[in-house]
């Protein structure tokens, strides 16, 4: 017999997303949290089927007229959207939002967008291209430079920075984007990050201060008293600042910290609803925490 020796083959979820972990008793604990969480993910499989069919019911009875919200459609979406069903949906949930950006622009805007940021001098493109690697690099589609979603990623990214020049390049746009190329093509992409960064979220969430997001972090903390006060109660006991926790969460809608299955039944509600999925946050509060950041001299939070 032939003995031929060979590396481990790496498996994937159908996502993309490593699940044999490299020779690291770290990654070997994460993946071992992962499976059980898969495993109990399983008990609920006649609960999917009946969603399946559920999908396929609605999908049929919108053939012949226009999607549009309702109660049943929210519903059907916060019990997750079929992986074979999720690329339309996404898209639809995105053009949702951002129809009047799209109606006021001309035909080919993303192109022209793109071919702008790579001809002429574009400050966010260093710092894009050092974080591309970084993005998902347990997931197959950006886990190498010749990877097919690199480029893609480094497109929606460049393209964005040139229409905010304000914003430019943030870290966390590029998991943002790279979650969203693993459903959409490039330019609904690109609409989608559009959707997340100027319709959902508030104002200065990705500038380079990253006030909107530490504002959000401060109503969070409030809702967390006013919630859960016993919870609170034990992290103020010892002084566990857990923002600097759930800052990240907030500010790439949980990714990298939920498994790959939660993670995109999240962001199908995310999509459709908006931000109220991540967080509820009184608009009326806001402007109050953004003037009390203010005063405090922009001291580190």
């Amino acid at each position: 017999l032939l003995f031929v020796q060979r590396s481990r083959v790496l498996e994937y979820d159908i996502y993309g997303f490593q699940t044999v972990p490299e020779d690291d008793d770290e990654e070997k604990l994460v993946a071992k949290s992962r499976a059980l969480d898969l495993r109990s993910l399983s008990l609920s499989e006649n609960r999917e089927i009946s969603t399946g069919v559920k999908w396929e019911n609605y999908l049929a009875s919108t053939m012949n007229r226009e999607m549009m919200r309702c109660v049943e459609l929210k519903n059907l979406i916060r019990s997750g959207i079929p992986h074979e069903h999720r690329s339309k949906m996404w898209k639809w949930c995105v053009n949702l939002h951002v129809k009047k950006f799209k109606d006021s622009t001309v035909p080919g805007y993303f192109q022209t967008l793109l071919q702008n940021a790579l001809e002429k001098q574009n400050p966010a493109s260093k710092q894009i291209e050092l974080d591309l690697l970084r993005t998902l690099p347990n997931n197959k589609h950006y886990s190498s430079p010749t990877s097919e979603g690199i480029q893609k990623l480094r497109n929606v990214l460049l393209a964005f920075s040139w229409r905010n020049p304000d914003i430019g390049y943030c870290q966390g746009l590029n998991r943002l984007v790279a979650i969203a190329l693993l459903y959409l093509e490039q330019e609904d992409a690109f609409w989608c990050l559009v959707t997340i960064v100027e319709v959902f979220m508030p104002r200065d969430y990705y500038t380079k201060t990253l006030l909107g997001s530490q504002v959000d972090q401060r109503v969070f903390k409030d809702l967390m008293s006013e919630k859960l006060p016993r919870l609170h109660a034990h992290f103020e006991q010892y002084k566990v600042d857990y923002t600097l926790i759930t800052f990240n969460w907030f500010l790439v809608v949980f990714v990298d910290s939920v498994v790959s299955d939660i993670l995109f039944k999240i962001w199908d509600s995310f999509l459709y609803e908006g931000p109220k999925l991540v967080s509820e946050i009184p608009s009326a509060s806001v402007p109050q925490c953004v003037e009390k950041m203010q005063g405090i001299g922009k001291q580190p939070v």
